[in-house]
């Protein structure tokens, strides 16, 4: 799309004139919400659908606004999210980054009366604008005094592989990413060095994509990683979701100087969590080294502990910032 068809489009957004679609006073926006699904993940989806049950359990009436590509069936579909008139008085953005991008941008301009937060996401300190249209932010990572990731609510054992199985390891890796700049996220070397160690462990290998898609829903994302061993992820959620279901991770954040893979991850005591700048074959193929020799229970048990108690707490604290007066 060109500058001037994408300008032409957003000022019909911004500036319709009218606008059929209703929605509740609170109402729950995704990256899920927007066209066609809005590149959204598996993560972003169980956000805010923890951050929704956990507004139902305190008794706060609220919409959850999805693009009918996706066919979640308990939230309200919604083809065009600009269709929505303007009678939201609290508008909560859920997960993943805060992105200067036309969609997001125009829909805090039309709902410019309501009070605006976001919550469970990235700040990206490139990106201070768009940030700033919020009047409250819980982030997960780039702010001072971060709150957590809301994916997360749940746990299953972690269990050693039964002894001479060949293991089978997810692939769940981010790709080309623009988030923090261009040439800041050195993906491919990221990718390169997770799939060595693959071949060299000979392991059998799952790719885990995690964006939803029609044929990728949430239900099989999630078969993926309970069906493998271990994960090898460039991903947040990939990590997450991995020792969530018990499995061991080996997490590379590709970001140069960090983005927030190795900070969340470091957050909750996980040890296998590398900066690209750090990683290497010998460092990463000597852990594994260490995975194979004594499987992790330990301190994969002792990290879903701490995921959980801080997601509870990102809940509660997004509760009471969005249902506050």
């Amino acid at each position: 799309m060109s500058l001037l068809s994408s300008k032409c489009r957003s000022f019909l957004r911004r500036h319709r004139v009218s606008r059929h679609t209703t929605a509740s006073p609170t109402t729950l926006v995704w990256w899920g919400s927007f066209e066609g699904g809005g590149g959204a993940t598996v993560g972003d989806l169980h956000a805010v659908d923890n951050l929704s049950s956990a507004l139902r359990q305190v008794g706060h009436d609220h919409d959850v606004l999805s693009h009918p590509a996706l066919g979640i069936a308990n939230h309200r579909q919604t083809g065009d999210l600009f269709d929505v008139r303007r009678e939201i008085e609290t508008l909560v953005f859920v997960c993943g980054p805060i992105l200067p991008g036309d969609q997001l941008a125009d829909l805090l301009a039309v709902h410019r009366k309501a009070r605006k937060i976001a919550v469970g996401v990235s700040v990206i300190s490139r990106h201070p604008d768009i940030a700033a249209r919020f009047d409250a932010i819980l982030a997960r990572d780039g702010l001072p005094k971060p709150s957590f990731d809301l994916a997360i609510s749940c746990s299953q054992p972690c269990t050693t592989p039964s002894a001479g199985k060949r293991l089978k390891v997810g692939l769940c890796f981010r790709g080309s990413q623009q988030d923090y700049g261009k040439g800041m996220a050195e993906w491919a070397k990221a990718e390169k060095l997770l799939l060595q160690l693959s071949e060299m462990f000979d392991f059998e290998t799952e790719p885990i994509d995690t964006v939803l898609r029609p044929g990728n829903e949430a239900v099989e994302i999630e078969r993926q990683f309970e069906t493998v061993d271990l994960i090898l992820t460039t991903r947040l959620h990939g990590a997450l979701y991995g020792l969530s279901k018990g499995k061991p991770v080996v997490a590379i954040d590709q970001v140069r100087g960090t983005g927030k893979v190795k900070p969340i991850l470091d957050r909750i005591g996980w040890p296998l969590a590398y900066s690209i700048e750090e990683a290497s074959e010998s460092l990463l193929v000597s852990n594994m080294r260490r995975i194979m020799a004594e499987w992790p229970v330990a301190a994969v048990t002792n990290s879903q502990a701490t995921i959980l108690d801080l997601s509870a707490k990102a809940r509660s604290r997004a509760v009471a910032l969005i249902t506050q007066a």
